[in-house]
């Protein structure tokens, strides 16, 4: 098999090599200052021409002494006409014949490096050349990935994932959350892990937000509320459980007592709304773990599957990460307390 890129290789250095011969000769007629003559001046130039031309092959070919293969280039500028180089100091010409010296040596080596190239190539099948350069392909890709900025920036986002994760752990995080000056930045950290694990757990109900805040649509208004009035606090939602769920076997009523935090919300039709009904109140109950959040979930899924077709539900559950809510009330199409769940789960609807 012929490899075109050796080929041509071996064919520009080989070709260099007798022009550097024929220069040299050139070099000593001008030094001895016999038979200078125009036609000969016009051969020197076009030896001169054809070595700069094939010059750069010769430099794709080294990968050492580089600086002896530029001599090639720096004696040809040097050497302007024959005239010139007879009117050099002696030390110019001896600097001169070693520079050419030490370059054909290293051009000699490099064509017998492509002849050997070439023989060894020549008995070579088609599917191991190409086997050898997919191989070296492969190889390349792999190092340049591993070497490159975005291996990097993986690895980086992983030691720093591992660290994280390590620190929740061991309840590094914990101690840093109860201190006051690192507690908004812990908050921060676990709303980015939410981004990718939407179920992480919250440490308090002050860290779940609704997804616009403190603004309500304009036919909503959220009501201030004393949060510790028996209508309102963490028992009279779990009441409305229990009644609107009336017995039933997937009844979660109990598994919502075990809550360790709890925070109401009320909601009314804006003044002069046509929407009508009563006022909608929120629970939000955080339960000790996700495990025990995700297991009240399913018990109300449960129960859902049960309804009778068309039947819809006149109270809203959902869940987030370990915290449960419940609304219940509002006006009699359930705009208030579907937009309220929508809000906590960040879902936006038109």
């Amino acid at each position: 098999m012929i490899d075109p890129v050796v080929e041509r290789r071996y064919s520009d250095c080989r070709e260099l090599l007798q022009l550097w011969r024929r220069y040299h000769d050139f070099f000593k007629l001008a030094v001895a200052g016999d038979g200078v003559s125009a036609e000969k001046e016009h051969e020197f130039i076009t030896v001169k021409s054809r070595i700069a031309m094939v010059h750069d092959t010769f430099m794709d070919c080294l990968d050492r002494d580089q600086n002896i293969g530029q001599n090639v280039l720096s004696i040809v500028t040097r050497s302007i006409t024959l005239k010139h180089v007879h009117r050099m100091s002696t030390a110019e010409i001896k600097k001169i014949e070693l520079e050419w010296h030490e370059s054909y040596l290293l051009l000699n080596e490099v064509v017998g490096i492509l002849d050997d190239k070439r023989r060894q190539f020549a008995n070579v099948t088609p599917s191991q050349y190409y086997r050898q350069l997919y191989t070296k392909k492969a190889i390349a890709t792999v190092r340049n990935f591993v070497t490159g900025w975005v291996f990097k920036t993986i690895v980086v986002l992983v030691v720093l994932m591992v660290g994280a994760f390590a620190a929740i752990q061991f309840g590094l995080v914990d101690t840093l959350f109860k201190w006051g000056p690192t507690r908004n930045i812990v908050v921060k950290f676990e709303d980015l892990i939410r981004m990718v694990v939407k179920d992480y757990p919250y440490r308090d109900l002050s860290s779940l937000k609704r997804l616009d805040g403190n603004i309500t649509p304009q036919d909503i208004q959220q009501r201030q509320i004393d949060q510790t009035q028996r209508a309102y606090n963490a028992d009279a939602g779990i009441a409305q459980v229990a009644r609107k769920m009336s017995g039933n076997p997937n009844d979660f009523s109990n598994d919502l007592k075990p809550q360790i935090e709890y925070r109401t919300e009320a909601y009314t039709p804006a003044l002069g709304s046509a929407l009508g009904g009563v006022e909608c109140v929120v629970w939000l109950l955080r339960m000790p773990s996700k495990q025990a959040a995700v297991l009240i979930e399913g018990k109300y899924n449960t129960w859902a599957t049960q309804l009778s077709a068309g039947t819809r539900p006149d109270w809203v559950f959902f869940r987030r990460g370990n915290v449960i809510g419940i609304g219940v009330g509002g006006d009699l199409d359930g705009r208030i307390r579907n937009w309220a769940r929508d809000q906590y789960l960040r879902i936006r609807r038109k």
